[in-house]
């Protein structure tokens, strides 16, 4: 599922709004009871209605640090599908802004995601314990992550 853009925000961009809608759709799917929700600390993350509608949920937070992108598993993995992108549809660098354009663009994200596959998901999620251990000894900061 593609995030949104809001058309009611002032530039329709991703809003809380935009974020919800994903939430409502996946996490009945995705979400277990007794795990923690990990997100990092975006506006549109942090928002007092994502805060509210989490909490009547029941589902917990993973307290974030300010400065740790580290912990961040999707900015890997998006940097793993931009490069996908990068290597198997180079077109796309210099691409338009029609709607053909953001077509194509869609299809190559479907694409590269399930190239990248769940294995890589597997091992992000597996590396967690030691991402936590390494942010904590480096006292919030960057890591070797």
């Amino acid at each position: 599922m593609l995030l949104e853009r809001d058309p009611d925000s002032e530039k329709s961009g991703y809003t809380a709004n935009s974020y919800l809608a994903v939430l409502h759709e996946q996490m009945p799917r995705l979400y277990e009871p007794g795990r923690k929700f990990m997100q990092d600390n975006a506006r549109i993350h942090t928002a007092k209605k994502i805060i509210n509608w989490l909490q009547e949920e029941g589902i917990e937070l993973m307290e974030w640090p300010a400065y740790s992108p580290d912990l961040n598993l999707i900015e890997h993995l998006w940097a793993q599908l931009k490069q996908w992108i990068n290597d198997h549809h180079p077109e796309l660098i210099n691409m338009g802004k029609s709607e053909e354009d953001y077509q194509r663009l869609f299809r190559a994200i479907y694409e590269g995601w399930d190239a990248i596959g769940e294995e890589a998901v597997a091992n992000l999620i597996k590396s967690m314990d030691s991402r936590v251990n390494a942010v904590i000894a480096a006292k919030g900061w960057y890591t070797r992550f």
